[in-house]
């Protein structure tokens, strides 16, 4: 994929979206007071970007006392395991709802049950509530009885970022990990040294420096980097980014130091996309074969087992 180019579509709605959405986030301050209206605008815009395939179901997960969502795509036919899916949104916006068309296709394509969750927001809550929620629901899935390498972390941007901490924090405590991980486009160095530092950050379609700054910031005073260090037993990974986004040098440093411990770590470097281009199926060819590689991937390290019959 390195070698090749994206499709003309995916260069045009990202060199549009540099002109409109790109220019406009740059001018909005992020803050308390366009906080509401921002959120409200980024579930209108994925949910027109990425409407829920027809015959998805989904139910309130909370009666599995997990704030969210239960989503089951069209031939989502596996029970002997789980995704649990940290949407994007720079720690300050997304929601399980918006993301409802993400988890349909990602349940579509994986055939499991995905729980989209819906962590605390910062500025509201601040670090480290959103790691808090991850980790609750994770441990709340294995209460209900589906055990730790069963369950799929998956997550896109900042979401991205608290799967890979989730992991991370779960190897430090020496406690069971997930299955698999499956970051799209993974924030990893909440400095934001890394993504100043490439020199094609300036050409994604929405992100840029600014933006990036502020969201963190709202969410933490004292912004740090996921460093996996050697020995720690890390679950197998995959990471797709692109080389023109902002975060691509934030996910290649993720994976080096991911393989770096040992554990299995697969980079997919997408040409001319955006960041998070898989939140764009009505627009952007190539989510299709964006989730189609994350269904083979979980398919090699969460082979089939017995069904069985399991809450969700």
């Amino acid at each position: 994929m390195s070698g090749e180019r994206g499709s003309l579509r995916a260069r045009t709605v990202r060199q549009l979206s540099a002109l409109t959405a790109g220019r406009l986030a740059a001018l909005a301050p992020v803050t308390a007071a366009t906080l509401p209206s921002a959120r409200l605008l980024v579930d209108q815009v994925l949910r027109a970007a990425a409407p829920p395939l027809r015959g998805t179901v989904t139910e309130p997960a909370e009666r599995d006392g997990i704030v969210g969502e239960w989503v089951r795509g069209p031939r989502a036919d596996r029970t002997d395991a789980v995704v649990l899916y940290v949407h994007g949104g720079g720690f300050v916006a997304g929601s399980a709802l918006g993301y409802r068309g993400v988890a349909s296709r990602l349940s579509t394509a994986t055939r499991l049950p995905v729980c989209t969750l819906d962590y605390r927001l910062a500025p509201e809550h601040p670090f480290p509530a959103a790691p808090d929620d991850v980790a609750a629901a994770f441990h709340r899935l294995v209460v209900l009885g589906h055990p730790a390498d069963r369950i799929v972390v998956a997550g896109d941007s900042a979401g991205g970022f608290l799967a890979a901490h989730l992991a991370l924090r779960l190897a430090a405590a020496g406690a069971p990990g997930p299955g698999a991980l499956v970051l799209f486009s993974p924030m990893s160095d909440l400095t934001l040294a890394l993504g100043a530092g490439h020199t094609g950050a300036d050409r994604d379609g929405l992100l840029s420096e600014r933006v990036a700054r502020q969201a963190v910031g709202h969410f933490t005073d004292a912004p740090f980097a996921l460093r996996p260090e050697r020995g720690m037993r890390l679950p197998p990974t995959l990471v797709h980014t692109s080389d023109t986004e902002y975060f691509r040098a934030d996910a290649e440093d993720l994976a080096r130091r991911w393989a770096a411990t040992g554990a299995p770590c697969e980079l997919q470097l997408w040409p001319d996309q955006m960041h998070a281009f898989q939140t764009l199926p009505s627009v952007v060819p190539e989510t299709r074969a964006s989730y189609r590689a994350a269904a083979r991937f979980v398919a090699a390290h969460l082979p089939l087992a017995n069904q069985k019959a399991v809450a969700s």
